[in-house]
């Protein structure tokens, strides 16, 4: 599977920034010799919702299994358990386009079924987490050439068919080609100098069940 790499941060503060801050910080904190641009991309609302079955198979495994739709686009993605270093997340990640639902359930891609075998059955998986963001993202270039997706998610966390419910503010800076860690830790730099950013060491899912986890207290 595709290997995924990126910063992720808590925001304390919801501010986003605009396209002449984004790149004063940026020339200011790129490593001698590079150049960065930064174009606006289309702002996203998005609904992932995470399967597991009743045991937690894919939690277990340090794996996540979501639908995302925004608009009429859905995508079926599969994570793999992966390595954390500070803020830098990297994982393995299938992402498929996925048929509308027929009535029998989700209509898994076949490939995401031969990666769960062994972990769960998928006729087992069952809606277990919804994550409602609205994304503000910024397209970072390097010679022109995409090298970096900046993303501003303010985040619901809910549990389908319950009132419990979590808010929450991310960062993410994903790398995009062949961007270096260390050109990727210069973006993230050049986004602290906007809005304080405390390094996360846990992703969004997991994020997302600890606050709603809380919130159950």
């Amino acid at each position: 599977m595709p290997l995924e790499r990126e910063l992720k941060y808590s925001l304390l503060d919801p501010y986003v920034p605009d396209l002449t801050e984004l790149r004063s910080a940026l020339a200011e904190a790129s490593p001698p010799g590079a150049s960065w641009g930064v174009a606006a991309a289309p702002a996203e609302d998005l609904v992932d919702t995470y399967f597991d079955d009743d045991a937690g198979a894919l939690r277990a495994a340090g794996w996540a299994l979501r639908t995302r739709r925004s608009g009429a686009r859905t995508v079926a993605t599969l994570k793999a358990a992966g390595e954390t270093d500070g803020a830098m997340h990297r994982r393995e990640e299938l992402e498929l386009p996925l048929a509308a639902d027929a009535g029998g359930g989700v209509p898994w891609p076949d490939e995401v079924r031969a990666r769960l075998a062994g972990v769960v059955d998928a006729a087992d998986l069952r809606p277990r987490l919804e994550l409602r963001s609205t994304r503000v993202r910024f397209r970072i270039l390097k010679s022109g050439v995409e090298a970096a997706m900046v993303s501003f998610d303010s985040v619901e966390a809910r549990v389908p068919g319950s009132e419990r419910s979590a808010l929450f503010d991310e960062v993410e800076v994903e790398a995009a080609g062949d961007t270096s860690d260390a050109e990727l830790q210069s973006v993230g730099d050049a986004v602290d100098r906007l809005v304080r950013l405390t390094p996360s060491t846990v992703t969004k899912l997991e994020r997302a069940e600890a606050l709603l986890m809380l919130a159950d207290w």
